[in-house]
This record gives structure tokens, sequence and C-alpha cells, in this order.
């Protein structure tokens, strides 16, 4: 069957979940609360729309003018006013909606739309609409009648309400796309979500995604579990890549298998950071290295990788490394996830380091999401062939023998290895000792390895 035909929404990950894009001729109730950013959204496509040679014709049932409404969205980067004449017609609906009731409405918006040969329009104010309907029955034939004008003539029509309703409502059954704009409040937090309940004619990515507000105007973010590592890659087991100690390579028979992903806990002061450092450090120019840190900002990172040895400045400049660096307060963790794999591809990186995995951990608000999230990403590296070095810190002391690292029991599973650093009380000295736990279908040195920390970064015993 060919593909029906779409018209953009101007936002890439948008589409993404639409599978393409909103289908040509079809009708869309845009549901959320004021200040959801259902105006921002409409005029967004809208202008997206105009940028692509289209015309659109902007009804709005708002008291508020059209003067007001542009002063803001001037401050938006999407919205030029310069390309709008001729192309992009505000239209107020409000005095013909007081006069004419809703088959005024309806013989404006076609007039309008036949006048204008416009391809979208859009209904901003719906619930102004069923407010002066005088049944039920009433509002629900004017919505019939805009969906079947959209069928008709292939004009995309959205339609903007506040109204909520359950999803058996008549008016979300006659519209071809039903999607929602709400917020979600957990730990103290409010993020913003989108969500489609219905889209006919095509496979959506479904389940709730967030998006934020910017100067940009709407920016969505999938849920990485669902747009990516759908298919699992399996590590290159002939091909090793250093860990950057010489003698961990050994005890590792070789090196970590490339492709592979390793998860490196410990409390905090056992050297972690430092080991992800001398990982990051043997990076090459045609195998380079991303560093991505959340709790240690790039100064910091650099001082101690000059403390052992690792030439930060020469790595960056040739291209061999690429240091990162994200607050992990309140972070959109599918946004970082978004931009970290396309900053992967840029650079064309092999090497991966998340220091601080719990960065991640902490964001995810929905805690069983992280086996998910983390299977995906892992899924999407190994498919890229980028070899993988998570740290994670151990809760209380992390003291031999017990250690408990955050998640670690949780997170072991979606690894392919599991390398500790601990701390073991002997002879009234704390002693840092080093141990490989997991390396699957490869031999290894599993001794408990005493190590010391110096100019040279990490130092194995024996």
């Amino acid at each position: 069957m060919p593909e029906l035909a779409r018209l953009s929404t101007g936002i890439a990950t948008l589409d993404l979940i639409l599978n393409g894009g909103l289908l040509r001729g079809g009708a869309y109730i845009l549901q959320g609360f004021p200040g959801a950013g259902k105006t921002v959204l409409a005029n967004q496509i809208a202008s997206s729309h105009v940028r692509d040679d289209g015309r659109v014709v902007y009804v709005t049932l708002l008291s508020e003018g059209h003067d007001r409404m542009m002063a803001h969205l001037s401050q938006m980067a999407f919205f030029d006013p310069a390309v709008l004449p001729g192309r992009l017609s505000y239209v107020s609906g409000y005095a013909e909606l007081e006069k004419n009731g809703l088959p005024g409405l309806a013989r404006l918006v076609r007039s309008e739309v036949e006048r204008q040969k416009a391809e979208l329009v859009i209904l901003d104010g719906l619930f102004a609409a069923e407010g002066t309907a005088s049944s039920s029955h009433a509002f629900r034939r004017l919505i019939h009648e805009l969906q079947a004008y959209a069928h008709l003539t292939g004009c995309t029509m959205l339609l903007l309400t506040n109204s909520r309703r359950e999803p058996g409502s008549p008016e979300y059954t006659m519209v071809d796309g039903w999607i929602e704009m709400t917020d979600v409040r957990a730990e103290g937090r409010v993020m913003r979500e989108l969500e489609v309940h219905k889209f006919r004619g095509g496979g959506i990515v479904r389940g709730r995604h967030r998006y934020r507000i910017s100067e940009n105007g709407i920016e969505v973010y999938p849920r990485l579990e669902a747009v990516v590592g759908q298919q699992v890659a399996m590590p290159t087991g002939n091909t090793l890549v250093s860990s950057g100690i010489a003698k961990l390579d050994l005890m590792l028979r070789g090196g970590l298998s490339a492709g592979s992903a390793t998860l490196l806990v410990g409390p905090s002061g056992t050297g972690k950071t430092i080991t992800a450092l001398q990982f990051a450090g043997s990076a090459t120019v045609n195998e380079p290295c991303l560093f991505l840190g959340f709790y240690e900002s790039p100064e910091r990172l650099r001082h101690k990788a000059n403390g052992i040895g690792v030439d930060m400045a020469g790595l960056e400049a040739t291209g061999r490394l690429h240091l990162h660096w994200r607050s992990p307060a309140e972070i959109l963790v599918d946004e970082v996830a978004g931009w970290l794999l396309a900053e992967l591809r840029r650079v064309g990186a092999r090497r991966l380091v998340v220091d601080g995995i719990a960065g991640f951990q902490q964001n995810l608000v929905e805690s069983e999401r992280m086996g998910r999230f983390l299977t995906a990403l892992g899924n999407e590296l190994r498919s890229l062939g980028i070899t993988a070095l998570y740290t994670s810190a151990m809760t209380g002391h992390g003291q031999f023998p017990a250690p408990a690292a955050q998640g670690v029991a949780e997170l072991s599973p979606l690894v392919d290895n599991v390398l500790t650093m601990r701390l073991v009380e002997r002879n009234e000295a704390v002693h840092k000792v080093f141990s490989i736990v997991k390396v699957p279908d490869r031999d290894f040195d599993p001794r408990l390895v005493t190590y010391t920390i110096g100019p040279g970064g990490i130092a194995l015993a024996g």
C-alpha cells in the first residue's frame, strides 16, 4: 500500500513519535491545561509549514488579541514575521461564534480555508465553542463537520482545547488523532509530558514523552527505550580494547571486549574516576573517547588527569578525547541520552565513559525504567561498536567483604563486565583492593589485588 501523505510538525522528534508527522486531511485534537504549550506548539507547526511554502489559517476563539499572542511568539526562535504575510493568516472567530453560534463558526473556517487556499487550519479554543453549544449533540456535530471537511479537502486540522475528557468520549472517537500535553509531579519536581492517545493511519511511539518549552519553542524527547536499542548486537569477542592500565589488561587476559559495557563500582575515594581517566587516556585518533561526567567539572577532571600523567589538553586538541559535563540537578534523561548518542556518532567515538551512572538513575523519576533505559542504551552502543565504562558509587563505607553499590544488583545483569574497587581494614590501616567480578565467556584473574594511587594513576600490586 502507498504511504499516506504527511505534514511535518517541524519538530524532528515529534515527527518520530508520530511516524512521520500528521496525516494530510486528518483532524486532530491537541488537549492540555492552560500553560501547557498548545498555542506555542500549534504556531511552531504553522511556522514550519509556512517555511515549506505552505499556507495556514489560524482561527482563534480566545478573547486574547492577536497582537498579544504574537508579542509572546516573537520571543521564540521559530517565529519569523517576515515569512508570514500571505501564507499565515490569523483570524478571530470569537465574534462570529458569539453572533451565529457553531454553524457560523463552521462556515467561517470553510470560507477562510478556501479563500487562503490553506493546507493547514488551526482552531485555538475549542472549549469556547463547546461552551456556546446548545447541547452536547450540537458540539459533536461541529466536530464531525470539521473532520469531514478536512477529509474532503485534504486540509489538515488541529483543534486546541483545555477540556479534559475520558478516552471514550465521542469527540475523541470522531477525530483522527488525540495528543495530550500535561504535567507530571514526582519527588517535588514538575515535568512536562506529551502522549499520543490515538492516531489513525499509522504506527506511533506509544507512551509518555517528556518535553520542555524554551526559546526554541517546544522540544520533545522520546523515551529512549521506545526508539533505540531494539536490535541486540553482541560485543566483538575477538577484538580487545585496553583498559589503560597494563596490569588490569593482564588480569583481563588482554583487555576488554570491543563493544562491551563495564560497570566499575566503589566507594568515594577509591579511584573510580582516575581509572576512567586512564581508560579515556588510551584513546587514539582513529578510536576517540567521549567522557561524560555528572559530578566533577571539566576543570577538576583536567586537574586530576594532569596529576596522573594523562595529557588531557593534548588528547582534546587532537580529537582523541571529547570531554563533557552535565549537572545532575533535574536533567531530562531522555534529552541527555539523545544528545549523547548523536554526539557519539558525530565525533566517531569508539570509547565512552559515563562517570557517575547515578546521574541517570536519580533523574529517571520512575526507578523501574532504569533496566529498560540502560538496556536500550547498551544495545545502541554495541550496534555502534562503542566500548563503554560506567562508574557507580557504593553506599555506606563500601568496605570488604560486602559493599552495596547503588543499584549494582539491578545494573549487573545489564552490563558485560563488573569491576570493584573496595576498602579493607587491616593492621590498623585501610587498604584499597581491586577485583574482577564478572567477564562473560572468558577466563580472567579472579584474585583480590591491592593497589595504590600515585603519579602514574592506578598501580595494581603483583
